[in-house]
């Protein structure tokens, strides 16, 4: 008899520049469970609570339109055709049975309020599936009904970039991946990643994530197809451990096209530490990892923590490979000294225009802008230590400042230059230390298209 098991998917708190690991239950699960819908209609039952007057939504707030942006986008890249329907209903299914019904709500039920019970998040939502097959049975959607700061200050959620608010659309773009079968996604630019901003981050309405990235864009089409004429890059990443080669469990892998710099696709390896990133385009591509020392779990925000911080070594494992349809690129690399040594350079937050946060910061074609990164060591960074992986985006390294320590970290900007003819996509920031130390922030320029 098959046994079907619920998990729960999350989206972070971004508050005043900072944001929250949130209490996550996605399953860890080997590269070749994927999770998904068997078929490509999925029914979706909007409860009359979001039509209804709420203290968290401002009164003006396009709550309808947005949830069908947000479906919309998800169709066109998944080829899954969503039916909606209104219903009464106000309530999701118990976390022991689903009830048949794919709900989104807003309603502040008990039972929609249990799902907030070890966190405070935007919104929550919850998948049941086949645990043999990975096939989705139902998902329901909760947009939190109290969102509060971490002052204390109840939240609201907006569709017009009302300063200080949570942007609706964005929020449900990110929760409708969930409900897809996607789980967090390390590439900062990306929809699916773990953080979202309130609207004023980075002196602009939080509308980013409301497009899908070509991260995100992939990620379902890996699940969904078609996969045509595509191919699959996949390896195992080993770390050498005092001479012992053991998995880098929770690796993370990512491509970027050779040309443009754009991320295109990522990875987590698993217990074996093998990857595979699959429904790859052909082309030209190199290869990024960064290696953490916390479990995969307790990355995801599930495990209990042996008390260290994320300890993220970064290196490219290849700085140009090609993909040809209907063939395999095996990648393998073996972590050595000084990668798995301890790690003093450690970028936390970023932004522009004095905010920190750990979303990515956007930049228009042919525009300026001055970053600001904090954290552990960024002040040992060189002017010329500074890269973003695009020929079209370039740092002025005379530009570079060290400003105000904050919470004891140091803090440094420096300009950005982004040309006429730059790409819509998700750029990564390299960092080398004096030392030599290495570290990139994934995708944490994104510049978004006409």
């Amino acid at each position: 008899m098959r046994r079907f098991h619920p998990f729960l998917a999350t989206v972070a708190i971004l508050v005043l520049g900072v944001s929250s690991q949130p209490s996550s239950f996605e399953p860890v699960t080997a590269h070749d469970l994927k999770i998904k819908w068997p078929t490509r209609t999925v029914s979706i039952t909007l409860s009359s609570s979001l039509t209804e007057p709420a203290g968290n939504v401002t009164p003006d707030a396009d709550v309808l339109g947005s949830i069908d942006r947000a479906l919309n986008s998800w169709s066109a890249a998944a080829g899954v055709q969503f039916k909606v329907k209104h219903s009464k209903a106000q309530s999701i299914s118990p976390a022991n049975r689903g009830d048949g019904i794919n709900l989104i709500t807003i309603a502040p039920t008990t039972e929609n309020l249990a799902i907030f019970s070890d966190s405070n998040n935007a919104a929550r939502t919850r998948v049941f599936y086949d645990r043999e097959t990975g096939d989705i049975t139902e998902a329901d959607i909760v947009i939190n009904p109290f969102p509060y700061s971490e002052a204390g200050q109840l939240l609201q959620f907006s569709t017009d970039g009302t300063f200080g608010t949570y942007d609706l659309e964005s929020t449900l773009a990110h929760e409708i991946g969930h409900l897809l079968g996607l789980s967090h996604s390390p590439v900062i630019g990306s929809t699916m990643q773990i953080s979202q901003g309130l609207n004023g981050t980075n002196g602009f309405p939080a509308f980013t994530q409301r497009t899908l990235s070509e991260v995100d864009q992939h990620a379902v089409r890996e699940l969904y197809g078609p996969c045509d004429d595509r191919a699959t890059v996949k390896g195992k990443i080993l770390n050498n451990t005092q001479g012992n080669l053991v998995a880098a469990n929770g690796a993370h892998v990512w491509i970027e096209d050779l040309t443009t710099g754009r991320v295109v696709a990522s990875a987590l390896a698993d217990h074996r530490g093998e990857f595979s990133i699959g429904c790859v385009s052909p082309g030209e591509y190199r290869a990024m990892v960064e290696y953490s020392d916390l479990s995969l779990a307790e990355q995801l925000g599930r495990g209990k923590s042996n008390g260290k911080s994320k300890q993220f070594r970064s290196v490219e494992i290849n700085n140009g490979f090609s993909v040809t349809e209907d063939r395999a690129t095996i990648l393998n690399y073996v972590l050595v000294p000084p990668q798995n040594s301890p790690r003093l350079l450690r970028p936390r937050f970023f932004g522009a225009g004095g905010d920190l946060s750990t979303v990515a910061v956007p930049a228009g074609a042919g525009s300026t802008v001055t970053m600001f990164i904090e954290g552990p060591g960024v002040d040992q960074v060189p002017g010329n230590g500074f890269l973003i992986s695009s020929p079209f985006i370039t740092i002025d390294a005379s530009s570079l400042t060290l400003q105000q320590p904050r919470n004891s970290a140091p803090v440094i900007s420096f300009d950005v230059i982004v040309s006429e003819n730059v790409l819509p996509g998700d750029y990564t920031l390299r960092l080398q230390s004096n030392s030599g130390e290495i570290t990139y922030l994934v995708g944490a320029i994104t510049v978004e298209g006409l």
